[in-house]
């Protein structure tokens, strides 16, 4: 079994990289930086280029049973994680952590537009002008979506296989076309997919497998 595991740190957004703890399965490890996927400035900024080894991973390193996303601003904290995040993978196409303070979609976009009218200087310059509501309208064309589900986007697993192939490809559509905090439409494209998903409920910044390292 080829387990990747895949992060991005591109335009230098985390200024502190805390390395992974050596892992009890074998892995093969992909960090995308300038250096080796250099900037696009042309095109697009660094956080929405970020997200293309986040969701096209399965292409760029291709040939991997599992594929593992992490965040930068995260590590391995333990010599188990892969071993965890694969056992909450069996059986099913990918494994996704509960959001830990929101719990739809809508919430998500009200705490967004609250906190860009508030100018505040963490969101704002990152995220000003981005299509909020022309994304949230598209989500609900889907007549058939409930809006009940938020997940954390910064670590997750996957199978590697057609179908989910697919979801990764619409999440990106729904990234780079509204809104680049692409955890806004994981629920729905996840639902859209069919793919079946394991929700993990205990909060990313609390299990033992992972660490929170941004400063």
């Amino acid at each position: 079994m080829k387990i990747a595991l895949i992060s991005a740190n591109l335009g230098g957004f985390e200024q502190k990289i805390v390395e992974n703890v050596p892992q009890s399965v074998k892995i093969d490890q992909f960090r995308f930086t300038d250096e080796n996927f250099p900037p696009r400035f042309n095109s697009m900024t660094s956080r929405l280029q970020a997200r293309i080894p986040k969701m096209w991973g399965w292409k760029m390193v291709p040939g991997y049973n599992y594929y593992i996303w992490v965040d930068s601003s995260c590590s391995l904290s333990h010599q188990d994680s892969v071993k965890w995040l694969l056992d909450q993978c069996k059986n099913t196409d990918l494994a996704v952590f509960k959001h830990p303070n929101r719990n739809s979609i809508q919430e998500e976009a009200d705490y967004l537009k609250q906190r860009l009218a508030m100018k505040c200087p963490y969101i704002t310059p990152r995220y000003e002008n981005e299509m909020i509501d022309e994304q949230l309208a598209a989500i609900k064309e889907d007549g058939d979506y409930v809006d009940d589900k938020l997940y954390a986007s910064t670590a997750f697993i996957y199978k590697n296989s057609g179908r989910v192939h697919g979801l990764l490809s619409h999440w990106w559509t729904h990234t780079s076309l509204y809104h680049s905090i692409d955890q806004l439409s994981f629920p729905y494209v996840i639902w859209k997919s069919k793919c079946s998903v394991k929700v993990i409920q205990e909060s990313y910044l609390k299990v033992p497998y992972l660490k929170y390292t941004r400063k």
